[in-house]
């Protein structure tokens, strides 16, 4: 697994919503990534279905008492498969 922290963190730089930092964001925008609304494919709420329905639809009552169905328990051998992934990319982002 992910070893334990041994190196003391470095002060934090000061955050500035005027100035944001280069190292955090690149290109020197402060986003959330979402793009503005093309408003001609803005549907009302009434176009809307009231209901969904069809072959993909979860039904509460096909889970509620069987959580065999939607839960899943790992196994050792996934276990160790997952943490030897993490320490894989945990080398890989280090400098």
């Amino acid at each position: 697994m992910v070893t334990a922290l041994t190196e003391t963190a470095s002060a934090p730089q000061a955050f500035s919503y005027d100035k944001p930092s280069r190292s955090v964001f690149p290109d020197g925008y402060k986003t959330s990534g979402q793009w503005p609304p093309v408003y001609e494919q803005l549907r009302p709420y009434s176009d809307f279905p009231k209901e969904i329905t069809g072959q993909t639809v979860w039904k509460a009552e096909d889970y509620t008492n069987n959580p065999e169905r939607w839960t899943h328990r790992f196994s050792d051998e996934e276990t160790q498969q997952l943490g030897e992934a993490a320490d894989a990319l945990w080398h890989l982002a280090r400098p």
